[in-house]
């Protein structure tokens, strides 16, 4: 596997410009998937993980399109709902576990029903390995696979890719939690079905409900079964700001679509990225850099949800400077392969004087102590208040400088109150704003909560 990378092109800006925006997307491109994953569920949670997640190589080119559009017309028809693990082959040596030709449910045993076969699309650059999967097809028929599928429990490219035209590799697992599921299946015992079915002959079961030394088939959770199967579409590719040598000349940031946001002539650099609270759905926490780096190492309950708005970090308006750094951009496709590229930045011209530094006001962070993971961002007058009269808020300090309600410098950025947990807080823009009001009623408008850059 590997990322393509066109190189950003070095960049020379006048500080007047104040931003540029680069889609790293239009830079960076992961040749086997556009961002497909599919999500495998058993019924049984407790094998393994419970699920098996899979990156699908449907792209143009490196990847197999044909195999996975026709993997997906299955899924989208419903027709691997209660699919099962039909055979199971770990002796001598690990080599597949099978689906997608049967389902079980009510203990009635059908066929998958079946399109037209598909063209193969064997390449060497998709080998069947560890922890990909394949479709299954006929015997000295390159062109036969229809529904089934196979995941390749060892590397069984000597073999496989040499073979009926080679087998196509359309996916891999996502990542280790998703193949420690796979291995789960794979290290359940097996029984001769043949009797039900001749494809049978290697049926893995479950051992808390069957007797293998006397099988009996008796109830739908002797099969490993797949409640459902899943497609939906996440971004292919991820992206970090690595390095950058010179932080007071640029601030840079990455937005959830892929934009690589350069700031220079602007006094609101700083990014506050917006998380929401699993623990406690509609509620949110919005930080900086380094917090953000500590919520992601420490706090899995809090998810994040991208670059919610600028501001400023001190009180006169973050600086401003000309000068050069060089910033250094990671790229990560779904299955955690990395690669970088570092260009240039020259900031020139004349320093701006910031007219409007005291229009900034301070924000302070509160958190409501009776719903701990909760917070509320109030300028000064408003923190008196709550200072005197909500002691249940406690503060935490300075979150952050920027204009005010009624500055007009700025992006209008609004506050909502989550009904269903009464003092707890989200701040939106426009945009947002008017998706919550039309579909979350929950959410109570309580007007501009100050201003902002985008």
């Amino acid at each position: 596997m590997t990322i393509n990378i066109d190189p950003i092109d070095n960049i020379s800006v006048d500080i007047s410009n104040i931003r540029t925006v680069v889609n790293l997307f239009d830079n960076f491109d992961d040749p086997f998937t556009t961002g497909k994953v599919a999500n495998f569920n058993l019924t049984d949670n407790s094998i393994g993980n419970g699920e098996i997640n899979i990156v699908l190589f449907d792209q143009t080119g490196e990847g197999a399109p044909i195999t996975v559009n026709n993997f997906i017309n299955y899924v989208n028809g419903g027709r691997y709902d209660y699919s099962i693990i039909h055979r199971s082959v770990v002796t001598p040596t690990p080599f597949v576990i099978q689906g997608g030709g049967f389902t079980v449910n009510n203990l009635t045993l059908n066929r998958v029903p079946t399109n037209s076969p598909i063209q193969n699309e064997f390449s060497e650059e998709r080998s069947n390995v560890r922890g990909t999967i394949a479709m299954a097809k006929l015997g000295d028929d390159p062109n036969s696979a229809t529904s089934q599928w196979f995941f390749n429990l060892g590397d069984n490219s000597g073999n496989l890719d040499n073979q009926n035209g080679g087998f196509t590799v359309f996916g891999q697992v996502l990542s280790q939690r998703d193949l420690n599921t796979v291995d789960a299946i794979a290290s359940l015992p097996v029984v001769n079905a043949s009797s039900l079915n001749s494809a049978f002959n290697t049926l893995p079961v479950n051992p808390k409900n069957v007797d293998v030394n006397n099988p009996s088939l008796n109830q739908d959770e002797d099969f490993i079964r797949f409640e459902s199967i899943t497609v939906q579409d996440v971004a292919e590719l991820t992206f970090t700001v690595e390095r950058n040598t010179n932080p007071e000349v640029v601030t840079a940031t990455i937005d959830t679509e892929g934009n690589l946001i350069l700031d220079y002539g602007s006094f609101l650099k700083t990014p506050l990225y917006r998380f929401q609270n699993q623990d406690l759905p509609g509620t949110y926490l919005f930080v900086g850099e380094e917090e953000r780096q500590n919520i992601l190492r420490n706090f899995r309950n809090f998810k994040e949800e991208g670059l919610a708005f600028k501001t400023a970090s001190q009180a006169d308006g973050d600086t401003i400077a000309t000068g050069e750094t060089d910033i250094t951009i990671k790229a990560t496709n779904l299955l955690g392969e990395s690669v970088r590229d570092t260009f240039n930045i020259n900031v020139t011209g004349n320093i701006p004087e910031n007219e409007n530094q005291d229009q900034l006001i301070r924000f302070n962070r509160f958190q409501n102590r009776d719903i701990p993971g909760t917070y509320l961002y109030a300028a000064e007058e408003e923190s008196r208040s709550i200072r005197q009269n909500y002691t249940n808020f406690i503060e935490e300090g300075i979150a952050f400088y920027t204009y005010g309600a009624d500055a007009n410098l700025g992006q209008d950025i609004y506050r909502f109150q989550n009904t269903n947990q009464p003092g707890t807080y989200l701040f939106v823009g426009e945009e947002e704003k008017n998706s919550i009001l039309a579909n979350y009623p929950q959410f109570v408008l309580e007007g501009v909560a100050f201003e902002v850059a985008i």
